[in-house]
């Protein structure tokens, strides 16, 4: 996973400290410049640039570059997401480099590849500022030795700890064999396992934790007792599934207190107490700062999707009973709405999703079964106090997309022209929602949310309706309709 620049030489200590050898590193052509780029070359980097469109000869050396350190035997340490996330979620995988070693192997460079999928996980991210800059519109600085010069400042703070945890490796020769060879696109199938794989040994720290559940179910405030209930009914759930944890956690009153203190010192949350000591302290966040809170929530969010996706479905809508078959069916469409969010099981069957959600919820007495309609289930009194927690985790997502449709929607009767135009246009659209108490979540005011629903929009309605004329009236109706899907599931609270 790449989730910072120092991710580099997190991981080469790691292995040097444990007498491995140390890998090439693919490292992007944006660190190649004076003087870092000559040390990244001597510490084993080499560099890549992001596209090789119309570079025939590039590729040509590139790829022979890349067997002959095959063919020597070379460890080779590369990020399949391409590039940093800046939302604090692992991205949705590139498949450029993993098909060039695929085709190294295919051209008989080695007898096996065998890949070892690596989380890199931090209490706090050295990138914060600069990430939460880049969200909320500001592009990307270009790296620089003056920026190198500037982050001096950052090496005399404490971060806390950085967890490295290693899933199980994975035989290219094997994982090959038991696929059906007439299936094409195995890079890609490849690249989600391996995403995966990254995504089940990555560790949930309790800064991530205490985030998840402010922003789930106290945006407006709490009290520690509040938080701590939340925060039990989150844990209760890792634990039960096998999630791994942090070797930070210790007593549960313990990691909130410590948690909150952290946030507390990043004057990220704030507390009013009671002079005469008779109130218990109560804590709030100013919602300018609820965007950093965004990042460590996104850390762990995968473990909670599929239960999130059920829990909208159940809040939809106003019928007493809720039917099994349309939370499939909203099961479905949220999935193929997120599918440039969020990293899915290639192979995951949505109706085995969905029972496993339920379930989980009639276990938890969330849900009790109706006598009324067959396959229906009514949401108990508790259902309605605790379903919204695990609702809002996908909440945020659903109201950046609703953001995005009606601004397209619009676009062409205010004279956007660009997508920067367009963007800018959502970020207007989503404080004036966000003012109105129309949206929710802060959260949602995200460049990248935006982004990703821009291009959902334009592969399932400009792609599918061949027409690049945004004022259509096909190309409208079905925008309309998407809007409307999306606002009826993003607003079950209204």
């Amino acid at each position: 996973s790449h989730k910072s620049h120092i991710d580099y030489l997190i991981l080469n200590d790691v292995l040097l400290r444990y007498h491995m050898h140390v890998p090439r590193i693919a490292a992007g052509a944006n660190l190649a410049f004076w003087p870092m780029g000559h040390i990244f070359r001597k510490s084993g980097a080499f560099f890549i640039r992001r596209s090789f469109k119309g570079k025939k000869l590039y590729l040509d050396v590139f790829d022979r570059y890349i067997k002959e350190l095959i063919e020597e035997r070379h460890p080779i340490e590369f990020f399949i997401e391409g590039g940093r996330s800046r939302s604090g979620k692992v991205t949705i995988p590139k498949t450029g480099f993993l098909s060039i070693l695929l085709h190294a192997y295919r051209t008989g460079s080695c007898d096996d590849l065998i890949f070892v999928p690596v989380s890199i996980v931090y209490d706090r991210i050295m990138e914060e500022k600069s990430y939460l800059r880049e969200i909320e519109g500001s592009r990307k600085e270009k790296e620089s030795f003056r920026q190198i010069l500037r982050a001096r400042r950052l090496l005399k703070k404490r971060y806390g700890k950085i967890y490295v945890r290693f899933a199980h490796p994975l035989s290219l020769k094997d994982y090959l064999a038991q696929r059906d060879p007439s299936v094409k696109n195995s890079h890609s199938s490849l690249a989600l396992h391996i995403v995966n794989s990254i995504n089940s040994v990555t560790p949930v720290t309790p800064l991530s934790l205490v985030a998840t559940a402010i922003l789930a179910n106290h945006r407006r405030g709490f009290y520690l007792s509040e938080l701590t209930e939340t925060v039990d009914i989150l844990l209760r759930f890792l634990k039960g599934h096998g999630v791994p944890l942090a070797a930070t956690f210790g007593d549960q009153t313990n990691l909130v207190n410590e948690a909150l203190s952290v946030l507390i010192g990043l004057k990220i949350v704030d507390f009013l107490g009671d002079e005469q000591g008779e109130e218990e302290t109560f804590y709030y966040v100013d919602e300018d700062r609820k965007m950093e809170l965004e990042y460590y929530k996104n850390n762990i969010i995968h473990f909670f999707n599929s239960y999130s996706l059920v829990a909208v479905s159940l809040l939809a809508g106003t019928e007493e009973v809720k039917d099994h078959e349309q939370i499939v069916s909203d099961y479905a469409f949220l999935k193929n709405l997120f599918k440039n969010e969020f990293v899915f099981e290639e192979k995951e069957d949505i109706r085995e999703s969905v029972n496993t959600g339920i379930d989980y919820f009639l276990d938890s007495n969330l849900l009790s079964r109706s006598h009324k309609i067959h396959g229906g289930y009514t949401i108990t009194k508790l259902g309605f106090d605790r379903l919204p927690i695990w609702a809002a985790l996908a909440k945020t997502f659903l109201e950046s997309y609703w953001i995005a449709v009606i601004s397209v929607s619009q676009q062409k009767n205010v004279g956007i022209k660009t997508e920067e135009d367009l963007l800018k246009k959502m970020d207007y659209l989503g404080k004036r929602f966000h003012k109105l108490g129309v949206i929710e979540h802060i959260g949602a005011l995200s460049q990248l949310n935006f982004r990703n629903a821009v291009t959902f929009i334009n592969q399932e309605i400009r792609d599918v309706q061949k027409n690049d004329e945004w004022d259509d009236p096909l190309v409208l109706e079905r925008l309309s309709q998407l809007g409307q899907k999306i606002y009826d599931l993003s607003h079950y609270g209204a």
